[in-house]
């Protein structure tokens, strides 16, 4: 593993492979694990499923283990499906796909670091970000630029993270990226709670 530290004004070119592959590439799929930390509590939560990702910043992230669970991206409001409460949380406004978060590494002042192993980078940028997010580390393949990893942490100390694999691209994005219309689920604006 080689270690380089970027001290940069504003962005990571480090990602700049992975952010052109991604804004390059109409759709992507692939199996993903998820792991949330919660730092108050020091608890944490794994789940996987399928994830899809299509543009103008779209995401799909399909869960195995709560049949119905889901989250995703219409490309103007991000949905949430709980299967156990029977609802669905739609958060209207500004967006956040994984493109999103990727852009704003380039459009804010961040120091990155990165590590090579193989033909694998991983790069943590730490900075202010949208959210209240202060570090985000993408891990990709050099040969291809087709992303491993992806993780967020806020000022909190709360992070996600996804750890991608079997990734498929294709010239056509399937119509998956709707809020659903589930027969005894209530849809519920999140902005009202």
């Amino acid at each position: 593993m080689t270690p380089l530290l970027v001290c940069l004004l504003a962005g990571s070119p480090l990602l700049q492979p992975l952010s052109q592959r991604l804004e390059g590439t109409v759709y992507l799929y692939g199996s993903f694990v998820q792991t949330d930390y919660w730092a108050l509590t020091l608890d944490s939560e794994t789940s996987s499923g399928t994830m899809h990702l299509a543009h103008p910043n779209l995401f799909l992230l399909d869960y195995d283990d709560s049949e119905g669970g889901a989250m995703g991206c219409t490309g103007t409001q991000v949905f949430t499906v709980d299967p156990v409460f029977t609802e669905i949380l739609v958060y209207s406004g500004s967006p956040s796909g994984f493109l999103h978060i990727l852009s704003s590494v380039s459009e804010n002042e961040c120091a990155a670091v990165s590590s090579l192993t193989g033909d694998s980078i991983t790069v943590t940028a730490s900075g202010q970000f949208e959210g209240g997010i202060i570090e985000i580390t993408a891990g990709y393949t050099i040969s291809d630029s087709l992303p491993f990893f992806f993780s967020t942490t806020d000022a909190n100390g709360n992070s996600t993270s996804w750890s991608i694999a079997d990734i498929h691209t294709g010239d056509t994005a399937p119509d998956i990226f709707l809020i659903p219309d589930l027969a005894g689920y209530t849809v519920i604006d999140a902005g009202t709670l």
